[in-house]
């Protein structure tokens, strides 16, 4: 019974059943269909997300820089992943960039004005002979290829006439360097009018015109940044509309490396690391802004981040300089924020290069911080015992400016421990040093290194009780360093001299002028520990 009732319930049909499941079978189809096609877009649509994601990572690997050139697309990808590197000052890795554009559309003209322009390094020092050769051949070669378009061309001018040998000729390295810059400014100053809405040839004039302006260290003559506010200003008006170009936020902050400028790139300065979070010297330019206005926590934690990054980006397989430029810039934060384990930990880093990339930056760093660990602590004994041109990271030989520092340590530490004989003879070897740096025609060095031989005998003098000597002469040492203003190879002098005469006075009792030194001193370099302490010893006395 119940098998026929079901049997009646569910009547059995061949034809509907056989259409059902066909009915059954589309509608499955139809389903996947739709599921595939809707899987297919959401794919589409994840690839084209993680594409652009991929795109905007590799723009800000190292900033956006938008610079078409007559080559082909590879040489062209090449030209302008080398050209943010030329912008961020990593000349070492700019230049493969270049060559390997040139390699890739043999044509390619503009692909050798990239490597000219690596062949010069316009704020650091004077051109070497090895890249002088290879800018000259970069420039004949890419005027031989020839400019496809007028752009190219007045482009290919410009470095050109920096290469040009002037005439008359100079009479040292130095004056050489400072004629070049001059006819490079002139040369892009020409190009920035010609060429008025062109960021890279507004930002590369900048750059001529802070350049051009450093050369013009003169003691006892006063700077009026007339040309560092210009460039600055002329940077400030392109960034609106292109906020993430490299060589905008680079140049805009050495325009601004003052005590008196420092404060309108505070804000560039910290947007850097967003635009090139791996690029060493983007890492550790904000702290020239830092240092200036006495931030010295974030001048020690960007060149932490800046050092790390230099150790994965060496030079041709040994220490590249931005290693040591970053450990002498975390050295004096460490200093002043009175972390002395830390200062203690970067001083073995520092001993520790075996073979750094040859370059003046390189021997300044090394020999600066460790005469700033003996001298800010006031540790004179171990100053006076401070090892000379070690470690033997470089040719010391070729940098007597750098070579002095160590001469200043050991000489001021012998001078304030008694060891008056050391003292005179250390003296003697930054006198020499300071002579080889005249014969060489480095007035901007030489003027520096002799104040501190002047503070070095005044405090020989001071010890011997010829005090109103001293005095006089560490206060006109002191106006000497402060007429030249910082290289911006340093985040500052090893041991402002004018804190040294602060203390002098306050050591002899005249707390007004100690007062007045140690204010002065601070205008300059603020918020240092020494300079503090010092001036509220000074106040408690008054």
């Amino acid at each position: 019974m119940q098998n026929k009732q079901n049997n009646k319930m569910q009547p059995i049909s061949k034809k509907r059943d056989t259409n059902t499941v066909i009915d059954g079978i589309q509608r499955l189809f139809s389903i996947s269909q739709l599921f595939g096609i809707v899987v297919l877009m959401l794919m589409m649509i994840i690839s084209a997300c993680s594409d652009h994601q991929q795109v905007h990572e590799m723009n800000h690997e190292h900033g956006v820089v938008d610079f078409p050139i007559s080559c082909n697309e590879t040489a062209q990808a090449e030209f302008e992943m080398g050209l943010a590197h030329l912008h961020h000052m990593m000349y070492s890795q700019a230049q493969p960039r270049f060559e390997a554009a040139a390699d890739a559309d043999p044509e390619c003209a503009m692909a050798h004005w990239g490597i000219a322009m690596t062949s010069f390094q316009p704020l650091w020092a004077p051109t070497s002979d090895d890249d002088m050769v290879r800018g000259k051949e970069a420039v004949q070669s890419s005027r031989a290829l020839g400019a496809a378009t007028d752009r190219e061309q007045a482009f290919i001018s410009t470095v050109a006439a920096f290469f040009t040998d002037p005439d008359p000729p100079a009479a040292d390295r130095p004056g050489d360097h400072q004629k070049r810059l001059r006819a490079w400014m002139e040369a892009s100053r020409e190009r920035h009018e010609t060429l008025p809405d062109d960021v890279d040839a507004a930002a590369f004039y900048a750059l001529s015109e802070i350049s051009y302006a450093m050369t013009y260290f003169s003691p006892h003559q006063e700077r009026d940044f007339t040309r560092e506010k210009r460039a600055g200003a002329l940077m400030e008006k392109f960034l609106e509309d292109y906020p993430e170009h490299p060589g905008l936020f680079h140049y805009l902050i050495h325009a601004y490396d003052s005590s008196y400028l420092a404060h309108m790139a505070e804000d560039i300065a910290r947007k850097y690391d967003q635009l090139a979070p791996d690029t060493p010297h983007a890492l550790h330019m904000p702290s020239h802004i830092f240092v200036r206005l006495g931030y010295w926590e974030d001048t020690a934690d960007w060149n932490e981040r800046s050092a790390e990054a230099a150790l994965r980006n060496p030079y041709r397989g040994i220490t590249s300089l931005h290693y040591p430029h970053a450990l002498d810039y975390m050295m004096y934060a460490y200093l002043q924020l009175g972390e002395y384990e830390k200062a203690r930990q970067t001083l073995g880093k520092v001993r520790a290069i075996e073979e750094g990339q040859p370059h003046f930056a390189t021997a300044y760093g090394i020999a600066a911080a460790q005469a700033r660990y003996y001298l800010e602590q006031q540790k004179w004994d171990e100053a006076a015992q401070l090892r000379p041109y070690y470690p033997e990271a470089v040719q010391w030989d070729n940098y007597p400016a750098a070579k002095a520092i160590f001469y200043y340590a050991r000489g001021l530490g012998a001078a304030r421990s008694g060891d008056l004989e050391q003292a005179a003879e250390e003296r003697d070897k930054i006198s020499e040093a300071v002579q080889d740096m005249r014969n060489a025609g480095d007035v901007y060095w030489s003027y520096m290194t002799e104040a501190l031989s002047m503070a070095t005998d005044a405090w020989i003098l001071y010890e011997n009780g010829q005090t109103e000597s001293a005095l006089a002469l560490i206060s006109e040492a002191a106006d000497l360093e402060e007429s030249m203003d910082k290289h911006p190879i340093t985040p500052g002098e090893v041991l402002p001299v004018r804190e040294l005469q602060a203390e002098m006075l306050y050591l002899e009792g005249r707390y007004e002028e100690a007062q007045n030194a140690f204010e002065t001193s601070m205008e300059r370099t603020p918020n240092r520990r020494n300079a503090l302490k010092g001036f509220d010893e000074v106040v408690a006395e008054l």
